[in-house]
């Protein structure tokens, strides 16, 4: 099975709760892009249009390797300068009386996936008749390494900043080498090398610094980021629990981060379950599981979101078409929930 081969393979469009307006608090704009991430494409909107990054409204990040749609919105009176690229595109779409977040209601896909002849007729009914699990998909993990999150390292602050130096294989080149200088210790040619705040650490370390002091130089956005990344590995922990403890027969698949239950009969489980808080009773079994100080959390316990997420999804409108090649699949999703996670089921693998 092979998919986002080429951004066309992987086509994302985001779906608003109501019609946009022709007057309203807020300028609605639609931005279409492939191969960039979103962050890096509002930085380059932000830019150009002398709005900052902080005034732009946007639902969610999208996928890098994919062609995706979405909607961003500025106040009444900013204004952002259109866009015409062949991989960016941003056009003035209409208005609303909210920022265009708060009208997201999910996501539509269109996913050409190549290298399989059929989609198993059994998954297929059990996707649509009982739905998968609302797991967070791998692209939630991608600063992950080796099964580890820069939370579970909080311990020593040393090894959880290296976490993040560590390099991955969709980052351009440069950035690459970037990290490895760093972790050689060569702090020169990083500082060269990097971008943002790794540049600046790179510098502080080049200037004779010390690790363990590196690790406050970390933003807020991005520790809050990595706490958020941990909410989402427990979340799915504990959701794969209550899979198991209904006792209903499940496949086994496994994911970035280990393994993931999905039912294969009709089962009976909440309706949601809480997210995780430093010391929630609810997680107790997997926090231990993973053996997570969770005393090293306290000092972050303002970062963490509190919120209550969907247990089972059921793709919405979902056709399936054999094509030469592979298969094509539509369907939508809602707001927070993971294509892959449709795909691992059906094909076993992402």
């Amino acid at each position: 099975m092979r998919f986002k081969e080429r951004p066309e393979d992987f086509k994302v469009e985001e779906v608003l709760s109501r019609p946009l307006l022709r007057e309203g608090e807020h300028r609605v704009y639609r931005l279409e892009k492939a191969g960039v991430e979103t962050e890096e494409a509002l930085k380059e909107i932000s830019k150009l249009s002398r709005v900052p990054l902080k005034k732009i409204s946007y639902g969610g990040r999208k996928d890098k390797n994919a062609r995706t749609v979405q909607f961003i919105s500025v106040p009444r009176n900013l204004k952002l300068k259109e866009i015409e690229r062949k991989n960016l595109s941003l056009k003035e779409w209409g208005f609303s009386d909210k920022p265009v977040k708060e009208y997201v209601e999910g996501n539509r896909f269109e996913i050409f996936v190549r290298g399989v002849g059929e989609v198993p007729k059994d998954r297929a009914e059990i996707l649509r008749e009982i739905g998968v699990p609302n797991y967070y998909g791998e692209q939630r993990f991608i600063s992950s390494r080796e099964g580890k999150v820069f939370a579970q390292l909080l311990k020593d602050k040393e090894k959880a900043l290296l976490l993040l130096f560590r390099p991955a294989s969709f980052e351009g080149s440069r950035e690459r080498k970037g990290k490895r200088a760093f972790l050689r210790g060569d702090y020169e040619e990083a500082s060269k090398l990097l971008r943002g705040w790794r540049r600046r650490v790179a510098e502080f370390m080049r200037r004779g610094g010390e690790l363990r002091e590196a690790f406050r130089l970390i933003p807020k956005g991005e520790v809050e980021f990595q706490m958020n990344v941990l909410q989402s590995l427990l979340f799915n922990e504990r959701l794969k629990e209550v899979v198991r403890e209904s006792g209903v027969r499940a496949l086994k698949l496994k994911y970035r981060m280990g393994e993931l239950l999905y039912p294969t009969e009709k089962i009976e489980m909440p309706l949601e379950l809480p997210s995780y808080r430093p010391f929630s009773a609810e997680y107790r079994d997997v926090v231990e599981k993973l053996e997570i100080d969770e005393e090293t959390l306290k000092p972050y316990a303002h970062l963490f979101h509190d919120f209550k997420r969907k247990t089972l999804i059921k793709p919405g409108d979902l056709t399936i078409e054999e094509r030469d090649g592979g298969v094509l699949l539509r369907f939508k999703l809602p707001k927070g929930s993971y294509a892959t996670n449709v795909l691992r089921f059906l094909f076993n693998a992402v």
